[in-house]
């Protein structure tokens, strides 16, 4: 199969792009003219809402189901969109987010080969995101514009790409754990600050100051409301250890302990500027925010897959890695598929919340590897330049 991928045609970006549009456009086809989208519904009414002064957070069930979960400064950012006409909107919204993440991966200093890989690789999905009209592939690619900016010393527009992952999904605020990595660290968290106020008061364009501030403490609200979700509706290690361990392990422990070991890679100073380290915080950062999320779903898998995808590139390739990958391909990425048995996939790997499983022992294998001795000849290639601008 690997060697197939290798023939000219398929290790061609040209090629690669094409697909990827082609995937979006029926996807926006299908979407527009015969499933509709509730996640965008949300989205599209929320600057309707913003403009009009009314909670962003209330239950509008003439307009769509669910609630808004996102900040204030979602809606009035993408308000270039929203103002488009509905199924106008819905149509590019596919394209924009398939569009972002392609050229997150395009812009990493990763070889041909590789991003091939991590193209192919993550096809399915990608689009298991896109098909619910999520902003997951954003989510997706904020580590990776914001590693490239940290390595291009432009720590303004990295603080801007971790503080608006920040506004859409609040947990992208993890990918400030790459600043650690890199000098100039008080520059950078006050263009943190900067970035923080800026986006805060964009809503401004559109409401006025004290209905903003009446959103803000709408949203803050909601968070916690979502956050106390049904501990068995989770695709996550929380509802891994809840099912084979105890329910009775709180959320708030494991996301803890999870921090904490997190955190313990950053005792290896020395490695700090190596660039197979770097990759393995990225792709632990991508990881970590989808399993110890304690209300993720399946279309935010595209997220941890990309963290697989860089930790590949960077493990030693054991009979232990490429069962992983194995598994997370089958597992993870295939099993929503129509192409996957559906008796397995509703009597197994639903129940057991398989889809999460080999993305979590990925990221305890990506933390193990953070702790090894690297040597030069296990460095990634860097013979792809990082493109400018």
């Amino acid at each position: 199969m690997l060697t197939f991928f290798k023939k000219p045609i398929f290790s061609d970006f040209r090629f690669i792009f094409a697909i990827y549009a082609l995937a979006a456009l029926l996807i926006s086809i299908r979407t527009v003219f015969v499933h509709d989208a509730n996640n965008y519904r949300i989205f599209f009414f929320s600057l309707e809402h913003l403009i009009n002064g009314q909670s962003l957070y209330n239950v509008y069930p003439a307009q769509y189901e669910d609630h808004y979960h996102y900040a204030p400064t979602f809606a009035a950012f993408f308000s270039p969109v929203f103002l488009l006409p509905y199924s106008v909107g819905l149509f590019l919204w596919h394209f924009l987010f398939t569009g972002i993440w392609v050229y997150a991966i395009y812009q990493l200093p990763l070889t041909h080969r590789q991003k091939v890989f991590a193209y192919w690789f993550s096809l399915h999905e990608l689009f298991t995101s896109i098909a619910n009209s999520q902003t997951n592939p954003l989510i997706a690619a904020i580590p990776l514009f914001a590693f490239v900016c940290f390595e291009k010393k432009q720590y303004f527009w990295a603080a801007f790409f971790i503080m608006l992952g920040f506004n859409v999904k609040i947990y992208s605020l993890v990918a400030a754990a790459l600043f650690l990595l890199y000098p100039q660290k008080i520059r950078f968290l006050a263009y943190m600050v900067v970035w923080t106020v800026l986006l805060g008061l964009l809503p401004l364009v559109y409401t006025s100051f004290d209905r903003l501030y009446w959103q803000y403490e709408m949203w803050v609200r909601q968070l916690f409301i979502k956050s106390d979700g049904d501990k068995w509706a989770n695709t996550s290690i929380h509802r891994l250890i809840h099912l084979f361990i105890s329910p009775d392990i709180s959320s708030s422990v494991i996301i803890g302990l999870g921090i904490v070991l997190f955190c313990t890679v950053y005792i290896h100073f020395r490695k700090f500027g190596q660039r197979q380290f770097q990759l393995l915080l990225i792709a632990s950062i991508l990881i970590f925010q989808v399993i110890f999320n304690p209300v993720a779903e399946s279309p935010t898998y595209i997220t941890a897959v990309t963290g697989v995808v860089l930790w590949w590139f960077c493990s030693p390739k054991t009979w232990l890695d490429k069962t992983l990958l194995i598994s997370c391909f089958i597992l993870t990425v295939m099993s929503p598929s129509d192409l996957f048995p559906r008796y397995l996939r509703d009597e197994i790997v639903r129940p057991y919340v398989l889809k999460a499983l080999p993305c979590v022992l990925i990221w305890f294998r990506v933390i193990y590897l953070m702790y090894q001795p690297i040597s030069p000849k296990d460095t990634v290639q860097e013979d792809n330049q990082l493109v400018n601008g």
